[in-house]
């Protein structure tokens, strides 16, 4: 069974190594998670998603500056074995969730144009393709950028 939690700083290593796994054209490094984790909880909101065996197998953050400004998805990565099991969706409503309780109106993310499974995901959640950031991820690299209303 798959729960979540909130992440936490002892995250960090495991969260670096699957992100050299999961997104090898551009993975974060440890000085950019912790970054990033300065701003938790007040502009900043990260979860993980455990297995039976508590350990990671997912992860997801979200960035909104103030009231008023539209959040952004900061990473959304899934293990390749636990894809397919609703741990994306999870981790994508409760980013919403979070976000509109810090009064943000709608979400943007960026997601790699050859990403089709994340693309279709992000569809179905509401999310529309409004443009193309090209070299996002590296040459050659591209990157949508879609948004959500949230209500």
């Amino acid at each position: 069974m798959i729960s979540y939690r909130a992440a936490i700083q002892l995250d960090l290593p495991v969260l670096v190594s699957m992100e050299r796994v999961l997104f090898a054209d551009s993975p974060w490094s440890m000085g950019q998670f912790k970054e990033e984790f300065k701003g938790v909880p007040n502009s900043r909101h990260f979860l993980v998603a455990t297995n039976d065996e508590d350990q990671i197998v997912g992860y997801a953050g979200v960035l909104v500056v103030a009231p008023g400004v539209e959040a952004d998805v900061l990473t959304v990565g899934v293990l390749p074995e636990y894809a397919r099991q609703g741990i994306a969706t999870y981790f994508m409503k409760a980013l919403e969730d979070w976000s509109l309780s810090k009064q943000a109106p709608a979400m943007m993310l960026e997601v790699g144009t050859d990403n089709t499974v994340a693309i279709s995901l992000y569809e179905k959640l509401g999310y529309e393709n409004i443009s193309t950031r090209k070299g996002y991820y590296g040459p050659g690299l591209d990157a949508f950028v879609m948004r959500k209303e949230l209500k």
